[in-house]
């Protein structure tokens, strides 16, 4: 039996699902005129968008979380990201789920990088979140980013070098609404006095007590703000 009868035989036991992912994984691995066109390209989302759905069922029946993020990054990223990348080095431009649905993926999974690097090139596109989120991509993002780094704060881990460095986006480039900004402000700042950089923990308590005056930093700000005189003064004593 040849090794492509075999295959059609396997996939006809399967079933439907297998089919849909069968044709996908064809497409993917096809040459380069897939991409070629507009016209070819919205065909060839089709077939992903068929897969996609065919995962993402595959996503709602697991109960674990943990089972859950281990499909993604170890299944189904690796399977997407290949017609993600031909996606973006076709210079097409069309409303594309698969790629926002990776986005989301690469969140989830915490490959903020990868997720950081995509998010920039769907901005660039004007591409939609999924209907689901109500949400554009900075205010997705910069709530993921904030929600893992207060979650790894509070384990004791560092949150950084992505806490900081999305800051100059979060308040400055991005139109998001003021809570956001200020609880990276506010987060910045509790590290600060954790470190006793009381000048550094002041400046950010303050910016995020400016944005939104009910982000609960008052106690914080006070105690950075007494602590940075007495630190002041004793180094005008010496």
């Amino acid at each position: 039996m040849s090794l492509a009868l075999a295959h059609k035989r396997r996939v006809q036991a399967e079933g439907p699902a297998a089919a849909v992912r069968a044709g996908a994984e064809a497409m993917v691995y096809s040459s380069a005129t897939a991409l070629s066109s507009p016209a070819n390209g919205k065909k060839h989302l089709k077939l992903m968008e068929d897969a996609l759905a065919v995962d993402l069922e595959r996503i709602g029946a697991i109960n674990s979380r943990e089972l859950r993020q281990q499909l993604k990054r170890d299944e189904l990223l690796p399977k997407y990201l290949d017609y993600v990348q031909r996606y973006r080095d076709s210079g097409l431009s069309f409303p594309n789920s698969v790629v926002m649905q990776v986005l989301v993926w690469l969140f989830d999974t915490v490959q903020f990088e990868a997720g950081l690097d995509l998010a920039n090139f769907v901005m660039e596109q004007g591409q939609a979140m999924p209907e689901r989120f109500k949400r554009d991509v900075p205010t997705f993002v910069a709530d993921a980013v904030i929600e893992w780094a207060e979650a790894e704060q509070k384990a004791g881990r560092s949150p950084e070098p992505y806490l900081s460095d999305l800051l100059p986006r979060v308040d400055g480039e991005w139109q998001l609404t003021e809570q956001i900004p200020a609880k990276y402000h506010k987060l910045i700042g509790i590290r600060a006095m954790t470190a006793k950089d009381w000048a550094k923990a002041v400046v950010h308590f303050e910016r995020a007590t400016e944005l939104h005056a009910a982000v609960g930093v008052g106690t914080r700000l006070e105690g950075a703000r007494k602590a940075l005189a007495k630190e002041l003064a004793e180094k005008a004593a010496e």
